[in-house]
């Protein structure tokens, strides 16, 4: 499955995968580090 076709079949879903994962945690992990600054500062 070699094919142009396969290879970016391949592409979109790693693609959408890396989206699906580190897009939400790079979002939660700036809000927890937000919060525990303000705890810190407080």
């Amino acid at each position: 499955m070699l094919t142009v076709l396969g290879l970016s079949r391949f592409q979109f879903a790693m693609t959408t995968i890396f989206h699906f994962f580190f897009v939400p945690m790079t979002i939660g992990l700036s809000l927890a580090v937000a919060v525990m600054e303000t705890m810190f500062v407080v």
